[in-house]
């Protein structure tokens, strides 16, 4: 014990993205923060602990990157170097998002949170595991759903389950036609045995809600699942930083030649260009945005979350700059203030600067805030599931009111 922290892991963390602004004396002497966690009695004694979070040293929020040393049975530490004033966001793991902990009764939890203020020990009691539990997670679908297997994308080469919620009311009122909204990342939507950290978006539970208090026209939500290869498939140009990107044309062909003629030919919609929806969020939003402005014939309502704007040298924001969106265009576009890149002096972040810089373009082409176009920074939000999908019902109630 003499020597329990020889395993834990030092990281020097002096250049964080998505925290906030931290003066030169806090940068001059960071603090010390260390974490002993204390596991489950059950937890395998050759077990590995890792913890994921917001900073980009962490991941960011990989699961099986930072291992924790272990210093006793059943507890590990870990020592982080980091500025006072950091917000640190975080879970801990066995090394996927399978075996991430959970509540007492095997709930998801929040992401936990620390604020750094100087040296120190923080003593955390995690009380279970995901893949201990009954299932990886409890289905919660709610609503009318139906799951299509496996559809083929055809220039892709591949195939991805697709999930369809239907309004209330669907079955019975035979001869009605609805609006449709096609969102990217379905796995992440619907279903917490499905979604990435085991968060999901609530969409069933919000669409629903809105749809039977009248705030949102009854709509049918297309969930379409991600794939491995969702950097590539969600973005139009190749980040040559990254070596990624590049076949957002493909994926558009996919949705507006196989998936969207098949939901036209099976459900009741509404298939004109006026009552075609999309949606999603960071390599999503990009994707969301290109959907609208490069097949402006097809999709009208474009719901574009913490976008990824930076990516590809600034990509999508010079196509928007260059062109604006489509007469009848209805266009909700949001961003948190605690997400990602460096803060000037004002302490607006990076990814906040772009986000302004897209709504000053949008003005400029002629979209008039709070009517066509709906612009929101979430103060002190990250990138994350927990944060789109409290942002979710207003988005949605923005882009299908109830006329």
């Amino acid at each position: 014990m003499r020597n329990r922290f020889a395993l834990c892991a030092l990281l020097s963390l002096s250049l964080i993205l998505a925290l906030p602004a931290v003066d030169a004396v806090s940068q001059e002497r960071p603090a010390m923060l260390t974490f002993r966690v204390h596991v489950p009695e059950y937890t395998p004694p050759d077990a590995k602990l890792y913890i994921a979070g917001n900073l980009p040293a962490l991941g960011p929020w990989d699961p099986g990157k930072v291992e924790l040393g272990r210093i006793d049975e059943g507890v590990y530490a870990i020592t982080l170097v980091l500025p006072v004033g950091s917000e640190l966001r975080f879970k801990f793991t066995r090394g996927t998002w399978e075996s991430v902990e959970k509540g007492p009764r095997f709930e998801e939890i929040a992401d936990r949170t620390h604020v750094v203020v100087g040296d120190e020990t923080v003593h955390v009691e995690v009380d279970n595991w995901m893949d201990f539990s009954a299932g990886p997670a409890r289905d919660t679908i709610t609503g009318d759903v139906e799951i299509l297997n496996d559809f083929a994308a055809t220039r892709l080469g591949n195939s991805r389950p697709i999930i369809v919620l239907l309004p209330p009311g669907y079955r019975e009122e035979t001869e009605r036609r609805y609006p449709v909204l096609y969102m990217h990342d379905g796995q992440n939507l619907f279903d917490a045995s499905t979604s990435f950290i085991g968060v999901e978006w609530g969409v069933d539970e919000a669409a629903n809600r809105l749809i039977e208090e009248g705030q949102v026209e009854p709509l049918i939500i297309v969930g379409i699942y991600n794939t491995s290869n969702r950097a590539y498939e969600y973005t139009p140009a190749v980040d040559s930083s990254r070596g990624e990107g590049g076949g957002a044309e493909l994926y558009a062909d996919f949705i507006i030649n196989d998936l969207k003629p098949f939901i036209d030919e099976n459900y009741r919609t509404k298939p004109d260009r006026a009552n075609t929806g999309v949606m999603g969020s960071s390599f999503g939003g990009v994707c969301s945005l290109y959907l609208g402005w490069e097949h402006r014939d097809v999709f009208s309502r474009i719901g574009a979350m913490s976008t990824s704007y930076g990516f590809a040298n600034q990509d999508m924001v010079r196509r928007i700059k260059a062109r604006g969106p489509a007469s009848g265009t209805r266009l909700w576009i949001d961003m948190g203030t605690a997400e990602g890149g460096d803060r000037n002096r004002d302490g607006v972040t990076d990814a906040i600067e772009l986000h302004r810089t897209v709504r000053d373009a949008l003005v400029d082409h002629g979209m008039k805030l709070g009517r066509n176009l709906k612009y929101v920074e979430d103060e002190g939000a990250v990138h994350n599931e927990h944060a789109w999908a409290s942002r979710f019902p207003r988005a949605l109630a923005f882009l299908f009111p109830k006329r």
